[in-house]
Order: structure tokens, then C-alpha cells, then sequence
């Protein structure tokens, strides 16, 4: 009996350290498996381009694409951005605008002369660094952002527009301002020979606008 009875006991020992062998290795190649997705997919681009989010794959195939003049439109675009996973640029003058080019209360400042020279029907085509992104020609989505000046998203921004074809995308055009709405006047002309473009709404946030508004603008637009 004895003899029986330490055969039973040895056969359940055997077979309760296999079980705790193959969950032990289950539960390593799990965390492992997890570290590696983290340190496979660092951020990428530097300085134009950066791919704010650790995922293989994007949420959303979308860039998001701005001119910032003081830093209220740079915030906006860099939170969409990191919530979409998506890459971003910036678009920058050859020329860049300081301070003093920047004061809409003097009449000679640069911004002010530039919007007196469109009103008057000339063209104002500020030259920039780079308008050709690589994600670009691939991209569903476009979404398009700068300070609104005079009741139009900043005319820095045409250089891209005009440089670029839009044809089956989506524009997604967000504007910041204190306190003024704007039209796409100045935009629609240069996409007009494209094909089957969709332009949304245009959206303004004031300058203090929080992350939080800003990421539920961009989910009620149902990309995800």
C-alpha cells in the first residue's frame, strides 16, 4: 500500500511542475513580447518630422501640417499629433517673422504691410523652407493649421497648399485666434484644380484652448 501510495504522490508532483513550467514561460514571452513593441518603434524625424506615438501602426492615416507664429497654433497641432499618432511638420518662412514683424497695432510692421498689399490685389507668396513632407503623398488626411489673421488662416501657409495636390484627401483646417472666426477664401483657389478633395469646416480654437478640447474636436471627427 505504501509503495502505491508513494507512486500516486510522485506522478502528481511530476505533473504539477510541468503546469508551472508552461505558465512561467507564458507569462515571460508575454512581457518580453510587450518591451520589444515599445523599443521597435522609437519616435522618429527630427526637427521637421516626428512620430509622437509607440505604435506599429498609425490610429489614423493623417499628417498634421502648421505655421505657428508665437506658439498657440504649435500647441494645438503638436496635441493632435500625439493623439492620432501621426507625424507633424512645420512649416517655416525663409524669411521668419520676429516680434516687431508680428505688432498688427503698427501700421509698418511686415504682417500689417503684407495685409494691406493683399487687399490691394497683389500677391503675397511667402517662400518657404520646405513644403515637400514625406508622409504627405500617402496621407488620407491633411490637417492644416495657423493663427488666424484678418478672418483667414495666415497666408504663410499658401506656399504649401499651392505646392502640393490635394486630390483624394481631406483637409482638416484649424485656425487660432483671441477671439475672430475666418473664411478659406484664400485657400480654395488653390486647390480648385484638384481632384475629389474633401475640405472640412474650419475650425478655430481660442489661444488658451485646453488639450482636452482640442483631442474632443478630434475625436467628434470620427477618424479612428
Amino acid at each position: 500500500m505504501k509503495k502505491a501510495f508513494l507512486t500516486v504522490a510522485v506522478l502528481i508532483g511530476a505533473i504539477s511542475l510541468v503546469g508551472c513550467s508552461t505558465n512561467d514561460s507564458s507569462i515571460t514571452n508575454g512581457g518580453d513580447s510587450g518591451n520589444q513593441t515599445d523599443t521597435e518603434n522609437p519616435n522618429t524625424g527630427s526637427g521637421d518630422s516626428s512620430n509622437t506615438g509607440g505604435s506599429e501602426e498609425k490610429a489614423v492615416n493623417a499628417i498634421v501640417v502648421y505655421f505657428s507664429a508665437t506658439g498657440n497654433t504649435e500647441r494645438v497641432a503638436q496635441t493632435i499629433a500625439g493623439h492620432i499618432d501621426s507625424a507633424i511638420y512645420e512649416l517655416e518662412p525663409v524669411d521668419p517673422y520676429t516680434s516687431a514683424d508680428l505688432n498688427y497695432g503698427n501700421q509698418s510692421s511686415r504682417v500689417v504691410e503684407e495685409h494691406n498689399r493683399i487687399l490691394a490685389g497683389e500677391d503675397v507668396n511667402i517662400e518657404l523652407v520646405d513644403v515637400d513632407f514625406e508622409e504627405f503623398a500617402d496621407a488620407d488626411y491633411v490637417f492644416l493649421g495657423a493663427p488666424v489673421w484678418w478672418q483667414e488662416l495666415s497666408w504663410v501657409i499658401e506656399d504649401f497648399v499651392a505646392s502640393n495636390n490635394f486630390s483624394n484627401k481631406t483637409i482638416i483646417p484649424f485656425g487660432t485666434s483671441a477671439s475672430s472666426g475666418y473664411t478659406l477664401g484664400n485657400l480654395t483657389p488653390l486647390i480648385e484644380d484638384d481632384e475629389n478633395v474633401t475640405l472640412l469646416d474650419p475650425q478655430r480654437f481660442r489661444s488658451s484652448v485646453s488639450d482636452d478640447d482640442v483631442i474632443e474636436w478630434v475625436d467628434g471627427l470620427a477618424l479612428l
